[in-house]
C-alpha cells in the first residue's frame, strides 16, 4: 500500500496517491469537524505505486482503491523468484540453494516466497513444473530423423543445464526434491528419444522396441556428455562427433535388421 512510502509530516497527517492526467501527486491533508481539507500537493513519479485513490476531497466519499498494477507487480514476483532459484541451481546444489539465497537474488524477502510457494519444496516443485514445460516447449520443435539437429538441440540443453543436472544427481538418494526432478527429466527424455528416433526403431509393439529404445536413450544420457564434456575434457564439436557415431551406429544396426 502507498502509506509504506510515506510517513505523515506531523501528527494528525496522512498521505494518499491521487492519478490525474497520466500524473501521481501526494496529498497532505488533515481532519477536522468532519470534513478532509488539502494544504500540501507534492508530484511524484507514478511508477512507484500500485494504488490510486480518487477525489479525496469529496464529503462523505467513501475512497476507493483500485489496484490495476497490482496483480502484473505480484506476478512477475512470482516469476523473478522462479527465475532465482534456477539461476541458482545452475550454480548450486540444491542443498546449497536458501530461501535467504533466493530471496536476495529475486530482490523479495522470504516471507514473501514462504507466503506464495509454501516451502523450499513448493517453490522447487514450481520450478519444476515451468522450467520442465520450457524443456519441453524446446525439444518439442526438434524434428524427428534428423541427426544433426537432434544433437544441436541435445547439447545445447547440456550445454546450459548439463552440471547442474550432474550436481542433482549427486543428491538424488537424499533429497525428494532431486528425486522428483531427476525423474521428471528422465521420463520426458525417454518420450522425445520415442519420437525423435521413431523412424530407426522397430514398432511399438515389437519385442525388441524397449531395449532399442533404451538404446538411444543412453546414447544421448546426460551423463555421456559429462564424460565426454568434463570428464574427458573434449571439445564441443568432438563430443558432439562421438556421439554422432554411437546414433549412426545404432541406425545402421537397424538398417541392416530390416
Amino acid at each position: 500500500m502507498i502509506y509504506n512510502y510515506f510517513k505523515a509530516p506531523g501528527p494528525g497527517l496522512r498521505s494518499a496517491g491521487n492519478l490525474l492526467l497520466h500524473r501521481t501527486i501526494i496529498l497532505y491533508y488533515t481532519q477536522k469537524n468532519g470534513e478532509l481539507k488539502i494544504f500540501n500537493v507534492t508530484h511524484i513519479d507514478i511508477n512507484q505505486f500500485n494504488v490510486y485513490i480518487y477525489d479525496m476531497k469529496s464529503k462523505g466519499q467513501k475512497r476507493s482503491y483500485i489496484s490495476t498494477n497490482r496483480s502484473k507487480l505480484v506476478a512477475q514476483n512470482d516469476q523473478n523468484i522462479l527465475e532465482a532459484t534456477v539461476a541458482l541451481w545452475k550454480d548450486l546444489s540444491i542443498s546449497e540453494i536458501s530461501l535467504e539465497k533466493i530471496a536476495e537474488l529475486s530482490g523479495v524477502t522470504v516471507r514473501t516466497i514462504l507466503r506464495k510457494f509454501g516451502s523450499k519444496e513448493g517453490l522447487f516443485q514450481a520450478c519444476i513444473e515451468q522450467e520442465s514445460g520450457n524443456m519441453m516447449k524446446t525439444r518439442d520443435q526438434t524434428p524427428a530423423g534428423d541427426i544433426p539437429k537432434i544433437l544441436e538441440d541435445l547439447f545445447a540443453e547440456y550445454e546450459e543445464t548439463g552440471d547442474a543436472v550432474i550436481r542433482t544427481l549427486v543428491v538424488e538418494n537424499e533429497m525428494a526434491i532431486a528425486r522428483e526432478l531427476l525423474a521428471t527429466g528422465r521420463s520426458y527424455h525417454k518420450t522425445w528419444c520415442a519420437r525423435v528416433f521413431k523412424d530407426f526403431l522397430p514398432g511399438p509393439r515389437a519385442k525388441d522396441h524397449p531395449i532399442k529404445l533404451m538404446a538411444f536413450v543412453a546414447a544421448t544420457d546426460v551423463y555421456l556428455w559429462k564424460l565426454l564434456r568434463r570428464d574427458l575434457k573434449l571439445s564441443y564439436p568432438q563430443a558432439q562427433a562421438v556421439i554422432q557415431n554411437l546414433l549412426e551406429g545404432l541406425i545402421q544396426k537397424k538398417t541392416k535388421t530390416k
